[in-house]
């Protein structure tokens, strides 16, 4: 700025100041009779949600809680699903299970909680003039069906009829522990039956035979699947998986010797005539003693090759009466079982 052109603007400054001064003088009652007006006219009703001088006169309300499992230790969920109705307002838990659904009106609705793997929840809220409601929610975890098999067993035998039975084995986790009973059943069959627990193997079993499938022939439930159904304690019914019959070996294999009480070594080379098949499998051997009242297991061989056609046992069996069988067994567990062959170890 030129020199004369700063000392202009000084003396304009100075010239200014005395006028404002006198207006200030003039107007003071008035103005300070003003300031009020102005403060009481920013008093005005709040309800914007996110105006922080929204307070304890808003109509608007909040829900918090907690997501936890069911099961002891109670273990906070993340990522769990919270739904608010009305509004259709969802939201996630965070790292601890917490929720916190902010700045809603206080109108009764629904609160729903959601978490893959886990029974889902709904909650009626009834707000009855309050402002903040908590709702803590512990959510049931969904069994697992770890593993299944179905397979089926054709037991042939001189008498009385061959014997045809199917068996169904599933092995579930359960986090809270709170399966009442589990049911294979199969919809086209129109069969339900509830599973055993066995305690050793940890699974649950069951077994059909024939006349319970309500068929003629074995072959007739292949391609028919059979679900698992779990109930739990509380009442909730889950169907957690389901399996197909893979296979019905109706085939047997001729035994050739030791055969009809023969004499045999103690450690005797048992054989039988080739088995061909378009399927993989291969055979098992028991030898059990010959006691019609109470027949034992001698030996079990599992695993021979299904190209073989004999076996010589390796452990001397007793003096005494037996009679053996050979199993086919496919991938999937499916059997057929031979006649017996009788044989003597004097």
């Amino acid at each position: 700025m030129h020199t004369g052109t700063a000392y202009i603007f000084k003396r304009s400054l100075l010239n200014i100041k005395p006028s404002i001064c006198n207006f200030f003088a003039a107007v003071k009652p008035a103005f300070f009779l003003f300031i009020p007006v102005i403060f009481l006219s920013c008093e005005a009703p709040r309800s914007n949600p996110i105006d922080p001088m929204n307070g304890i006169n808003s109509n608007l309300a909040s829900i918090e809680g907690t997501v936890r499992t069911l099961s002891i230790p109670y273990i906070p969920l993340k990522g769990a699903r919270v739904i608010w109705v009305p509004g259709n307002l969802f939201l996630q838990t965070d790292e601890e299970g917490k929720f916190l659904i902010q700045n809603i009106q206080p109108d009764d609705g629904l609160l729903i909680i959601e978490k893959e793997g886990y029974l889902s929840d709904t909650i009626r809220v009834l707000w009855e003039n309050s402002k903040k409601i908590s709702k803590d929610v512990n959510l049931n975890k969904l069994p697992e069906l770890d593993s299944i098999s179905v397979y089926t067993v054709i037991i042939n035998q001189t008498a009385p009829e061959i014997n045809h039975q199917l068996f169904i084995i599933a092995k579930i986790s359960d986090a809270d522990n709170d399966i009442d009973s589990v049911q294979v059943r199969s919809d086209p069959l129109n069969i339900e039956k509830t599973m055993n627990y066995d305690v050793d193997k940890k699974s649950y079993k069951v077994n059909f035979v024939l006349s319970e499938l309500k068929i003629n022939d074995l072959e007739e439930i292949t391609g028919h699947e059979f679900d698992i159904i779990v109930n739990d304690i509380f009442g909730n019914t889950f169907k957690i998986g389901s399996e197909k019959v893979s296979r019905v070996i109706k085939n047997q294999v001729n035994i050739i010797s030791p055969a009809n009480g023969s004499v045999a070594d103690s450690l005797p080379e048992l054989k039988w005539d080739r088995f061909s098949s378009g399927y993989f499998f291969n055979y098992t051997i028991e030898i059990y003693t010959n006691d019609p009242a109470d027949a034992q297991l001698a030996a079990r061989i599992s695993g021979i090759s299904k190209d073989s056609t004999y076996y010589k046992l390796n452990q001397p069996l007793p003096a005494n009466e037996y009679f053996w069988v050979l199993w086919i067994v496919d991938e999937f567990y499916n059997r057929s079982r031979s006649k017996p062959a009788t044989f003597v170890v004097l």
